[in-house]
This record gives C-alpha cells, structure tokens and sequence, in this order.
C-alpha cells in the first residue's frame, strides 16, 4: 500500500483482467485493460493528464488560463478533473443529441462551466449525424473561434493533439508488460482514435504482426465510415487522429457494432464478470470474443475497459 500526494498520481498502471466467464470454451484468451480504475473513471485521464501536462510546458497553457474543449462525456470530465486540480477554469461545450444527466452531474462537481451545442449549429455537423466524435464538430468549432480571438484561452483539441495518442502508447506498454510481449490481437471502438492508434504503434513495434481492430458504432443508410477513402476531413475541425489511422497502415480492420450487441455484452460483463462498465467496452468485447473464435489455443486477444457504467443509466447507445 502506498501513500500518494495526488489523485493524478492514480492515473495508469491499471489492472488487465482475463475474461473466464464471457469467453469460456474459446480457444483462444481474451483480456480486458482494466480502465475505468483511473481516478474520473474512464481511459480519458491518460490523455487529458498528458495533453494538459504537455501544454503547460510548452507555455502554451499558463496560470489563469481557461481550458476549453468539445466532448460528450468522458473527454469532458477527464479534463475537468485534471484542469480543476491545476487550478484552470474548464469551458466544456457538450453535444445536446446526446445529454446525459449522469455526466452532467459529474462535470458540475468539478466546476466546469457547460454549454450544450445543438448539432444542427453548422452544415458540416448537420451531414455527420449523431455517430462518435462527429457529434463534437460544432463544439469545436466555438473552441476554434475562442482560442484565435484570446491568447488566454487553450483548446486541448482531443481529435488532432499528439498527445492524446503518446498517452495511449503507454497504455501499451503496460499491456506488453503485463502479458509479457504476447499480444495477437487489439480490439479497440473508435471516436477520437487516440486509444487505438496510439496502442497500435506501440504493439506492431514490438509485435509486426500483431492484427489491430477496430470497433464503430454501426451507421445508417447514406453514412460515410470516417476511416474509409470517400470520408472528406475540414481542416482543423475533422479528421486528425482518425485521418493518421486511415493514413497509418495500422488498420488491419474495421468491425461496426449496433447499440443492442453493445447494451447486452455490457450486461453481460456485470453479471458474470463483475465489471460495471459502458457501452463502448461492451462494443469492445463484443468484437474480441469474435476475433477470439478465430485463433489457436493460447492466442491472446486484448481489449479496453473504456469507462464506467454509472454514466450510462440515461442512455445506453452505443455512441463511440
């Protein structure tokens, strides 16, 4: 047992837990990153720690700035979190489509200032529709405007900031650790990208052949897969993490799960595994038992346990 001197000190080093119950009779092991044992309960705290810890010594982000971002839920509290305890004020501009009263809850403790951004705001967020980071675009849009227009104001730009995805890397090392370098499969669902890219480069370092996933909410007709070659990007508004991926050749594939397969594998981890986890992390699972049916004994499939399920009493789609 040790004693710490802050909460962000908690951040990382998460457990990585294998599934015997969901996963029985496969031939193959599948395990789960354990991350929503990180402080705010969500993944988001690597990167936001980093991103925040980055810009500061950059002198980007300085005593009495404000901190702004667009999120739907985890980004937003993970950098409330943070921002709160350096002493910045948090702006966070919150897709209305996708409101939950849970994370709202959340945010108001830390004392981020909130604004809800009706999708429908720009042309280029009307065409997205309600899938993933996408829901983020008007948001960004503010974030955009504010920070040309005041030098006191820093976008943490969670979509594009390199720093999201060296966060991930190690998140990756640890999982190489952790199962001593055997790693045959990555699953992980996408939004901003940076928990599958910055994992991926990490394992294809150390294991070339290693087959990296990843996991999208399922879309509707007309829809355009942000990673596939007819997805048009907006300079600095879409595209960053997710256009490096789609540039990358890390991708070895794109699986696309609905909100029922996510809602009833995230029940199904509660049950019998003891995970209260969301949506996102049931999409995850849902996909490695896939990819699990596939391989020889003793391969191993690794995924993400994205955030907690205490954020998703409201709505449980499966979003990003």
């Amino acid at each position: 047992m040790r004693v710490i001197d802050s909460i962000l000190d908690l951040i990382g080093n998460t457990p990585i837990l294998k599934l015997n119950n969901v996963a029985r009779g496969l031939p193959a092991n599948v395990f789960v990153k354990l991350e929503y044992f990180n402080p705010s309960g969500s993944y988001k705290d690597r990167m936001a720690l980093r991103m925040i810890g980055e810009a500061e010594k950059s002198g980007r982000l300085k005593p009495g700035n404000t901190i702004v971002e667009s999120s739907s839920g985890n980004t937003a509290i993970a950098v409330s979190m943070v921002g709160a305890l350096k002493g910045y004020r948090v702006r966070i501009f919150y897709p209305s489509e996708v409101y939950v009263p849970e994370k709202m809850r959340i945010l108001e403790r830390s004392c981020a200032r909130i604004e809800s951004v009706p999708l429908e705001e720009t042309e280029t967020a009307k065409k997205a529709g309600v899938h993933g980071a996408r829901i983020e675009i008007p948001g960004r849009v503010k974030c955009k405007e504010m920070e040309e227009k005041n030098s006191d104001i820093w976008w943490s730009r969670q979509f594009s900031n390199h720093d999201n995805t060296l966060a991930h890397e190690e998140m990756a090392k640890e999982i190489l650790e952790q199962l001593g370098g055997k790693v045959d499969v990555w699953v992980s669902s996408i939004g901003t990208g940076g928990n599958f890219l910055g994992v991926a480069q990490q394992l294809k370092k150390h294991i070339p052949n290693v087959k990296c996933v990843a996991v999208e909410p399922r879309g509707w007709p007309g829809w355009v897969d942000p990673l596939s070659p007819e997805a048009k990007y907006v300079p600095r508004i879409t595209g960053g993490i997710i256009e490096e991926i789609r540039a990358s050749g890390l991708l070895d594939e794109v699986v696309f799960v609905g909100n029922e397969e996510a809602r009833e594998m995230a029940y199904r981890l509660s049950q019998e595994e003891g995970m209260f986890c969301g949506m996102s992390t049931g999409a995850n699972v849902h996909v490695a038992l896939k990819k699990a049916k596939e391989l020889g004994e003793g391969k191993n499939v690794v995924t993400v346990a994205v955030d907690r399920g205490d954020r998703y009493f409201s709505d449980e789609r499966y979003i990003t």
